[in-house]
């Protein structure tokens, strides 16, 4: 679209069809156009006129293609992380049962693009995701912009259609709210076919709705421009409800955002989830009023609210199933452990199971009903054979969920304050899950460290039981050699666990808190003491513990440079233990790809489980 006009052509003597809305209505060659003049002056063309600018200059009617174009980007990244997971699901599955693997990736294709995607930096607080979530987010930042602003023009004539950077960036943003609502849900079909974990989701849910809000705000900004170009703004404001009913959902989509930032999410833990489900209703609500079904755009809608209604549907479902259609209500007993932290016992039916490393929402219906929190099962399932009545009866009572917490504030702390008043009372609880477990690749590993921060243990101690269980045979798991690294603030932690440390055996306990000791060594990494500890013996335990904190670096490095085959990484602790140990996992990685002599691992692969889903 021409912004000045030509001397010549067959609109007028001009060749932009747009011309009359560049002159307000007036034919470079003098002849007054058929439409009319609005209120306040701007020249409205007729429909005949309209159509030529229309059509060659990005026309409204076939704007839809943007969400398709949206919808086709997001489909295809997905298709090639499920190829991607289901590749590495098949090899992991035949190494445990020992048959040769057709289709793998060589493990300097698997080096180089956990090299790139491992890293993740310690910026605000390791808020911004892990490189490679990074790069497929940004990624699709540049898609959109470039889908938005590499195509002029961004504005047609006063009263000659819509912005067409504002209908390209409104298709864009709606286009992605079935994805942010489907990857929102506990019980999810794109967790179930990509294989791409919960948390992992979550990652992708946590920041996708910020680029959805920039598309939203350039759409705003784009159409409030326009508008402002044909009338006063207070009149189209007042006129033109597609205007108003516009900011509604807006206004639900900066307030999820907003409050889904780690910091105010935790600090309005007890009543964020209430808030977020209401806010995202809101938003789901309104949008169907804004875009009023034009170019079928509420096919977008539907297809969100399908997900997320089946989403929950499901989830209510096993919540009733699991439960006996809610008869058959579980009750859990609190009691007091040293270390300021509390043990939560919930014997569970025998036909409930769960696999090691995996959590649980607990929801207490006598205790905030209302919320909802994860747990990590810090029991395994008891593998006693059942031939007797007796022995049916001990099964029983073994098979139940064990957790570990330390109370903090809101549920938690009323939690801790019952174990402390009323130990011997039962309170019932209904138990959501199992979600989570990583023993499916963990076994595929030939060696497995497992790293741990304070409660972080819960998650570590079932899996190193597990392995102590098992042997490396076909059909079982590969794992020959496990370690374990536990770092705690007091020795009295190791109460905790006392029983399972016992059959674990072999165990690295490092104790943070200064006054459990005295320091009668250098406690930096020295030549002499690379490891910066001082190992210490404590009467009540049988483990020796050592005085300081790991140097998680050198211990990934000590195990590849030690190992061959895959050495499988687990931690689980505060997020600068997951930022040491997942940049270390990087280092190697970066190491194999470089064929690193002192590297003896062929494989090194990263899992956590962070405190904070």
């Amino acid at each position: 679209m021409n912004m000045s006009p030509s001397t010549g052509g067959p609109y007028g003597g001009s060749d932009d069809p747009c011309i009359l809305g560049l002159t307000n209505g007036t034919y470079p060659n003098g002849t007054l156009g058929q439409g009319n003049w609005m209120p306040f002056g701007v020249y409205m063309p007729t429909a005949s006129e309209k159509a030529p600018c229309q059509t060659a200059n990005d026309p409204w009617a076939q704007s839809a293609y943007y969400g398709h174009w949206t919808t086709y980007f997001i489909l295809a990244a997905l298709f090639v992380v499920s190829i991607s997971n289901g590749i590495k699901r098949l090899h992991s599955l035949n190494r445990i049962m020992g048959f040769p693997s057709v289709v793998r990736f060589h493990p300097k294709i698997s080096a180089f693009f956990r090299t790139t995607s491992y890293p993740q930096s310690r910026f605000w607080g390791g808020a911004i995701p892990p490189l490679g979530p990074s790069f497929l987010l940004f990624g699709f930042l540049l898609f959109s912009t470039l889908v938005c602003f590499l195509r002029r023009p961004y504005y047609r004539p006063p009263n000659y259609g819509s912005s067409p950077l504002g209908l390209r960036s409104e298709w864009v943003a709606t286009a992605m709210v079935p994805w942010m609502y489907a990857a929102a849900s506990k019980r999810n079909f794109l967790e179930y076919f990509s294989g791409i974990s919960w948390p992992r989701l979550m990652t992708f849910h946590k920041w996708s709705p910020w680029i959805c809000l920039y598309m939203s705000i350039v759409h705003t900004w784009a159409m409030i421009i326009r508008a402002n170009r044909q009338e006063p703004w207070w009149y189209t404001i007042q006129t033109n409800e597609i205007y108003w009913n516009g900011f509604p959902p807006l206004a639900a989509l900066v307030w999820l955002c907003v409050m889904s930032l780690g910091p105010i999410r935790k600090r309005f833990y007890e009543t964020f989830y209430v808030f977020h489900m209401l806010s995202a209703a809101v938003f789901l609500i309104w949008m169907y009023i804004h875009l009023a079904d034009k170019l079928k755009s509420w096919q977008y809608m539907h297809a969100a609210t399908v997900l997320w209604g089946a989403a929950i549907l499901w989830r209510t479902l096993a919540y009733a199933f699991d439960h006996g259609w809610f008869r058959r209500i579980p009750r859990a007993s609190f009691e007091t452990l040293p270390s300021s932290a509390i043990r939560i016992r919930i014997p569970m039916p025998t036909n409930r199971t769960w696999s090691a490393g995996s959590y649980v929402y607990l929801r207490f219906l006598s205790i905030k009903p209302w919320e909802s929190h994860p747990f990590t099962i810090s029991s395994i399932i008891a593998s006693t054979d059942v031939d007797e009545d007796s022995d049916r009866a001990k099964l029983s009572q073994l098979h139940e969920m064990v957790f570990i917490i330390r109370p903090h504030g809101g549920l938690t702390a009323r939690l801790g304050s019952l174990a402390a008043s009323a130990p011997s009372s039962l309170h019932a609880c209904l138990v959501d899950g199992p979600y989570g477990g990583f023993m499916d690749s963990l076994r595929a590993c030939d060696m497995v460290l497992l790293l741990a921060g304070g409660t972080g243990m819960t998650t570590i101690v079932p899996i190193a039981q597990a392995f102590t269980r098992s042997t490396a045979d076909p059909g079982i798991t590969c794992c020959q050699t496990c370690q374990v690294h536990w770092v705690m603030r007091e020795s009295e932690a190791a109460e905790w666990f006392k029983d399972q440390l016992a059959e674990i055996g072999a165990i690295e306990m490092y104790v943070t808190g200064q006054s459990e000791f005295k320091v009668v060594g250098p406690v930096s990494p020295t030549k002499e003491n690379p490891e910066g500890v001082v190992e210490e013996r404590t009467p009540s335990l049988d483990p020796g513990f050592k005085h300081g904190r790991p140097n998680l670096h050198q211990i990934v490095h000590k195990a590849a440079e030690q190992y061959f085959g895959r050495i499988g990484v687990m931690v689980c602790g505060p997020t600068s233990m997951l930022l040491d140990a997942r940049n270390a996992v990087a280092e190697v990685e970066a190491g194999i790809l470089k064929t690193d002599k002192a590297i003896r691992c062929s494989e090194i692969e990263f899992y956590e489980e962070s405190f904070n889903i």
